[in-house]
């Protein structure tokens, strides 16, 4: 399968690229190059704003795996820097999606966040029905506005959208000897369910509905604030439960 990943010099993306790329032919698009050697690597350097490098990076693709990872060098004005964050998470998530409709992409997943649930308290069982209550906080804004991007793609086009809402992402071994946070999600476990994703294909459903997905991704926790059976319908098995 001839998978795109955009982000792909970020931490995310490069977990999700040793999880795949074994057993697909991967196509990265970031404006650095990841820090990753395999014969079935291909790199564009760029960004998703640029229609001529969207363009270019999703020809002969069958998947397009859209992480929401930024690049790697950001302005350090903060208003600068959320100006470009808002950018690449609309104007570059649209223009990124038209090119791949345009040239005959089915299979869009896109890699959202839990933290648009923050505002709930913890002693609620929060699952993919409940209503997102983003804040203002330019991570949550973007993420979540790149999702709205990714749902109206798949009401208007005959195509398969997932969006992946990530918890907050940690290794299980760097965060031992600190206080359980109930949304977070090791790398691993977050790369596993992209993988899953990659065989849902909705496409042909005249339900804009059944082509269109929303699930839960974070760790297996004895008592957890966000459920994830539903992610099971792609094969989720988080293998880090933070309680070891």
């Amino acid at each position: 399968m001839n998978v795109l990943i955009t982000g792909a010099a970020s931490q995310l993306g490069q977990q999700i690229i040793a999880e795949l790329v074994s057993n697909h032919q991967l196509r990265l698009l970031d404006s650095t190059m990841p820090d990753i050697k395999h014969e079935n690597l291909e790199f564009i350097p760029g960004s998703i704003v640029d229609p001529k490098i969207a363009n270019e990076a999703i020809q002969s693709i069958d998947v397009l795996i859209h992480t929401g990872e930024p690049p790697q060098s950001l302005p350090q004005d903060p208003l600068k820097r959320g100006q470009m964050l808002l950018d690449l998470a609309t104007r570059g998530t649209h223009v990124l999606f038209k090119a791949a409709v345009e040239a005959g992409v089915k299979r869009f997943i896109y890699g959202s966040t839990l933290e648009i649930f923050g505002s709930y308290p913890d002693d609620i069982y929060i699952s993919e029905f409940y209503k997102p209550l983003p804040t203002p906080e330019i991570h949550q804004m973007t993420r979540y506005l790149g999702e709205l991007t990714c749902r109206e793609f798949a009401r208007t086009y005959m195509v398969t959208v997932t969006s992946l809402r990530l918890g907050k992402l940690v290794l299980e071994e760097d965060v031992a000897d600190q206080d359980l946070d109930l949304m977070w999600l090791d790398f691993r476990d977050a790369a596993q369910a992209f993988q899953g994703a990659l065989r849902r294909d909705q496409s042909s459903s005249v339900q804009w509905t059944q082509r269109w997905a929303v699930y839960h991704i974070c760790a297996p926790l004895e008592n957890p604030k966000f459920l994830i059976s539903q992610a099971g319908q792609i094969g989720y098995q988080p293998q880090h439960n933070f309680q070891n």
